[in-house]
């Protein structure tokens, strides 16, 4: 009986620490996609576990490999469902994607059609969402998979910086970084890539030209400001847009009407851009590790 009583003790104290480690298990993996969210109406803040599955990947070139794009790894790439790096060279240290095209300015929209190529192929089922940024752009995931969720991947969609330049819609910031919905992927790989009347060979910069593709193939530029009109990707440094210092390319160019009475950017803020390598730390501590102590004494 003493042994039977014991046999049972055994039993049940395994099967609990058995159901123990995988609920922390599961906690643990559940993690990265715990974020505070913000009611748009009320301006209040919750918890809750976003599942909108976002694959970054990171545009770059040999000499930013360990310069540059290693910070967006060891920083808000930790965040990312999948992280990419595309580059034209191989790199063990980055596990970078080489691509068979030119480096330089010229070659951007050759580097950015491939790559899209490329994730479709391989990657289109990894996520929902497929985000492009520069090797000096900082993203807040969070509030990028808080902006998505009300949106269908299924739509054709993308989502960015929305400046004005020959296109009637719109086309996106590249350095403030662009996500498209596996929809718009999708119609890309099949309608765009190999169809020159829909994305003509001339030279023009990578975002306008991939902005001029998708508008032909009906993919939708869409609005990605906050309810009070400010900008959420932003392709700004923080340290310029807090001191208002615009470029002139961006005051021409940005597709809404500026509103003089709004300051900055958006307490939901998605991208900067042209951050310096300190910075993506700088940002990691104040967004990730500070917290503020409110004295209710």
């Amino acid at each position: 009986m003493i042994w039977k009583n014991l046999l049972c003790l055994i039993i049940g104290f395994t099967i609990g620490l058995y159901s123990t480690f995988v609920w922390f298990n599961n906690d643990q993996q559940n993690a990265g996609f715990r974020t505070t969210e913000i009611d748009v109406k009320s301006g209040h803040g919750y918890t809750s576990y976003n599942t909108t599955r976002i694959l970054c990947w990171i545009m770059t070139q040999p000499a930013n490999h360990l310069t540059k794009a290693i910070h967006v790894r060891e920083t808000w790439g930790r965040r990312c469902n999948k992280l990419l790096f595309i580059s034209s060279q191989e790199d063990e240290v980055l596990q970078t994607i080489a691509l068979p095209v030119g480096e330089g300015r010229q070659h951007l929209w050759n580097k950015t059609k491939m790559a899209l190529k490329y994730i479709y192929d391989n990657h289109i089922n990894d996520a929902d969402w497929f985000l492009k940024a520069d090797d000096d752009t900082y993203i807040i995931m969070e509030n990028l998979r808080t902006f998505l969720r009300p949106y269908s991947s299924d739509d054709p969609l993308y989502f960015g910086c929305k400046l004005q330049q020959h296109i009637q819609q719109g086309y996106m910031s590249g350095g403030a970084g662009y996500v498209l919905s596996k929809k718009s992927l999708e119609k890309f790989a099949k309608e765009a890539y190999d169809n020159d009347v829909v994305c003509n060979r001339e030279f023009q910069a990578e975002d306008l030209q991939l902005g001029m593709c998708l508008e032909n193939i009906g993919v939708i530029a869409g609005d990605s400001r906050d309810v009070e009109g400010k900008e959420r990707f932003i392709p700004l440094a923080p340290r310029d847009v807090m001191s208002n210092i615009r470029s002139d390319w961006y005051t021409k160019l940005v597709y809404h009407d500026s509103n003089e009475n709004v300051t900055c950017c958006s307490a939901t803020a998605i991208s900067f851009h042209y951050l310096i390598p300190e910075e993506f730390y700088v940002m990691e501590y104040f967004l990730y590790k500070m917290k503020p102590l409110i004295d209710r004494g």
